[in-house]
């Protein structure tokens, strides 16, 4: 398996670079990276350099008027010579063949691969993996990882997204609030629902409104079955702000093991206390209201 970071802090890549195997960046096409073209470059350049891998994030949505804007993108993709693409938008893989990068795309549909025929299906199109649900259960996820055995990723660490919309959450709120707020691509606000005590990190980007889990999602104990399977598993950084737990994050999941699986999660527990689970791995996403 290999060990992905989405690196959303170039200051943080000196310290997991000895650790993973390569990272995850973005520029276009994606919420929740701020770099440059300049920057993407010469990230990839690092990574060349110190023998890591590196992918690039395209996981929104594509509109007909950004087709251009895409295939120059792709176009400066080919010449960094990355490792591979997540993509969304189902669009992208025919835009993807003329410029040689269809056998790198890597399918992350989010919520959409839920069983072990969608995801050999959407591999039998020529990409390189896909990235399953967030939302299965452990049964599920094992059932799927030892039927595409090597050809599946999945996210391992950080807050989960629960909710996608096209409308703009924010906006709406700060016009009837009639308050100015520099909202857009920023991972600095929660929402507390008015029935519920706990704050869930919201974002919003041109293409709508993204809300995630209030816990941080972990799987030390589960991931030892299935990360010979795996062929990478995702670290998301995504609202975590302490770079010294995302370093000691990385380090444990590098020595991951059956023996030491349990001291691992007990002393992340420890030493950076916070709100963690194993979000929908042992419990299912269709309780209805009854239940």
């Amino acid at each position: 398996m290999e060990l992905l970071v989405t690196l959303r802090k170039k200051t943080l890549l000196d310290k997991i670079a000895p650790i993973v195997d390569g990272v995850i960046i973005g520029r276009l096409f994606t919420s929740a990276y701020d770099y440059s073209l300049q920057e993407i470059k010469e990230i990839a350049e690092y990574c060349h350099e110190n023998y890591l891998k590196c992918y690039i994030a395209m996981d929104n949505f594509i509109s007909e008027d950004d087709l251009e804007t895409l295939d120059a993108y792709l176009s400066f993709i080919r010449e960094l010579d990355v490792s591979g693409i997540y993509f969304h938008d189902l669009g992208v893989m025919e835009r993807a063949i003329p410029y040689g990068l269809l056998s790198r795309l890597i399918y992350d549909g989010k919520t959409v691969l839920c069983n072990t025929l969608d995801t050999a299906f959407i591999l039998s199109q020529g990409i390189q993996s896909a990235v399953i649900s967030r939302e299965l259960t452990l049964s599920e996820v094992r059932h799927i990882v030892h039927n595409n055995s090597g050809k599946v990723d999945m996210q391992i660490f950080g807050h989960l997204r629960m909710s996608y919309s096209r409308r703009k959450f924010l906006t709406n709120y700060f016009n009837e609030i009639g308050k100015e707020y520099d909202y857009l691509n920023k991972d600095t606000l929660k929402l507390v629902e008015e029935k519920r005590d706990y704050a869930l990190p919201i974002m919003e980007d041109d293409q709508g409104t993204m809300i995630y889990t209030d816990y941080i999602f972990e799987m030390f104990r589960e991931l030892c079955e299935l990360k010979d399977d795996l062929r990478a598993g995702i670290v998301d950084t995504l609202f975590i702000e302490d770079e010294s737990l995302i370093v000691q994050i990385c380090r444990d999941l590098a020595r991951l093991t059956p023996e030491n699986k349990e001291f691992i999660r007990n002393n992340l527990i420890y030493n950076h206390p916070d709100n963690y689970s194993t979000g929908y791995l042992y419990q299912k996403t269709n309780i209805s209201k009854d239940e």
